[in-house]
């Protein structure tokens, strides 16, 4: 499995885990401050693919993105 490959995968494991976790938080105080404070956190530092209005500079999805500029880069420099 290449580098990018795992990457691409480990976000899906995130998300899926980041799911697991909201849900298990009991609803009531706890749950309406973990989905003001840190599951939006997670979540817009992921990829752009959510419902809220702010979003991260630098999400994982754009560092996935970025691979493959760098191995254009090293095929571009190697010929």
């Amino acid at each position: 499995m290449s580098s990018r490959d795992r990457f691409e995968e480990i976000i899906g494991e995130i998300k899926e885990l980041l799911n697991e976790a909201i849900d298990l938080v009991p609803e009531g105080f706890a749950r309406c401050r973990a989905q003001s404070y840190w599951y939006p956190h997670i979540t817009t530092a992921l990829d752009d693919d959510h419902e809220y209005m702010g979003g991260s500079m630098c999400t994982m999805q754009d560092t996935l993105e970025e691979f493959d500029e760098e191995e254009e880069d090293e095929e571009d420099a190697d010929a």
